[in-house]
């Protein structure tokens, strides 16, 4: 009796928690605290959302096998085409409000590859006509927080969409990731910016505005204190985005310290 006792309070206070608390959230313009929709309208996700997977990364790590596990993502086979707009490293031009229309009629894809094993993989397979980039943005993932460009699968999905409008699949996908709330607590101010373009041009310009911003609070900072930042490191990939797996962190760092 007195464990089913425990057992209850435990159940209720989690209960108190989870209506709280909004796990891995951003919250759309207007939207209340009270009556939070249920976990099963939250997954409920009406345009396609897949990915190509080179199986580069370790699977308990990867965000995409486990977006995959719980049914909100599709593995697309080599070879098959997506009409939607796809995420990848080889795109060249940034995705933009503007892309909304694409998405919301054919979807969303991602790339989830090594940069490291970049030349391993067959993009002319894998070709939409709506390949995309992301703009400046920083990882939150454990592997890479606080690092631009690092973001991974779920990182890159959930910007893509919020940026085209799609907040609430935005926040499906992300709320299954305990960290998910410190993506949009860092990226927050960027993602609103980048919000009110219509262009990929516009994006792109909003983007080296954001960038010389930085470079020159950088300067300041060195000025005033003689220390320095990393958050302006350079994207091997046109200066724009790749899918980074936790494994390329792990040989980066093997190297550094060797």
């Amino acid at each position: 009796m007195g464990k089913n006792k425990n057992l209850s309070l435990r159940s209720k206070g989690k209960r108190r928690y989870d209506r709280q608390h909004t796990h891995g959230r951003l919250r759309e313009h207007g939207e209340q605290e009270e009556g939070e929709v249920s976990s099963t309208a939250r997954r409920r996700i009406d345009v396609p959302v897949a990915m190509w997977d080179f199986d580069h990364c370790d699977p308990r790590r990867c965000s995409g096998k486990k977006l995959a596990r719980l049914g909100l993502i599709r593995e697309l086979k080599i070879g098959t085409r997506f009409r939607g707009v796809v995420v990848s490293p080889k795109a060249v031009t940034v995705v933009s409000p503007g892309d909304r229309d694409i998405i919301a009629k054919d979807g969303l894809a991602v790339v989830e590859c090594s940069w490291a094993r970049i030349d391993d993989v067959p993009f002319s397979k894998i070709a939409s006509p709506n390949e995309r980039l992301l703009p400046y943005l920083l990882a939150a993932n454990p592997t890479n927080y606080g690092r631009p460009w690092r973001l991974n699968c779920v990182e890159a999905l959930s910007a893509a969409f919020y940026l085209t409008g799609f907040d609430a699949h935005a926040n499906t996908l992300m709320g299954e990731f305990g960290w998910g709330e410190a993506f949009w607590n860092i990226n927050r101010s960027y993602l609103e910016r980048y919000r009110t373009c219509r262009s990929s041009e516009e994006v792109v310009a909003m983007q080296d505005n954001i960038i010389s911003e930085l470079e020159q609070a950088r300067r300041e900072k060195e000025m005033n204190t003689g220390s320095t930042d990393d958050f302006l490191t350079s994207n091997p990939n046109h200066a724009a985005w790749t899918v980074e797996t936790e494994e390329d962190e792990e040989e980066e760092e093997e190297e550094e310290q060797g």
